[in-house]
């Protein structure tokens, strides 16, 4: 039975992944748990949240996934989207209470992931959702920090525009 488990629970990620929200809401109805994860701690959330698949994300939170469930990484939705540029994704998850300070297991916040690919409008909508752009990583490094290590002038503009602590 639990292989069929483990079969059923990676069928499910496989849906959430690929954007299939029939296939999802088949497998909540006969029982997968809404909050499974793979080997690295990746949920339907992280998954879906990662490509882009708003349907299937505010569906998963409507029927009671955990926003600010963690990778082993430390990682949340939030993170995984800040990561990939779906500013709608952000959007959806800050809406939904996800934490726009949280923190990964080596501190990167969503809004330095954000800071750090080059995301503009992420990198807006976290600052303009109480996002704190003074969180460093383990190493010291702020998001103004990576944004101007990577070149980001555009993200760096934002960040210094922003930043509450020099006005």
């Amino acid at each position: 039975m639990l292989i069929n488990d483990n079969e059923n629970n990676a069928s499910f990620l496989r849906a959430a992944r690929a954007g299939n929200l029939e296939r999802v809401l088949e497998h909540l109805r006969n029982g997968t748990d809404i909050n499974t994860c793979n080997s690295n701690g990746l949920n339907a959330l992280h998954l879906a949240s990662k490509e882009g698949h708003h349907e299937v994300v505010r569906e998963l939170l409507r029927r009671g996934a955990i926003v600010d469930s963690a990778t082993r990484k430390g990682n949340t939705a939030l993170h995984i989207a800040s990561l990939a540029g779906q500013d709608v994704i952000v959007a959806i998850l800050v809406e939904n209470g996800a934490n726009p300070n949280a923190q990964s297991l080596n501190g990167f916040t969503p809004l330095y992931m954000a800071a750090q690919e080059n995301h503009e409008q992420v990198v807006g909508y976290l600052l303009h959702h109480n996002a704190n752009q003074l969180l460093a990583t383990e190493d010291g490094f702020t998001p103004l920090a990576v944004a101007l290590q990577q070149g980001h002038d555009r993200i760096v503009a934002l960040l210094l525009e922003n930043d509450n602590n020099s006005k």
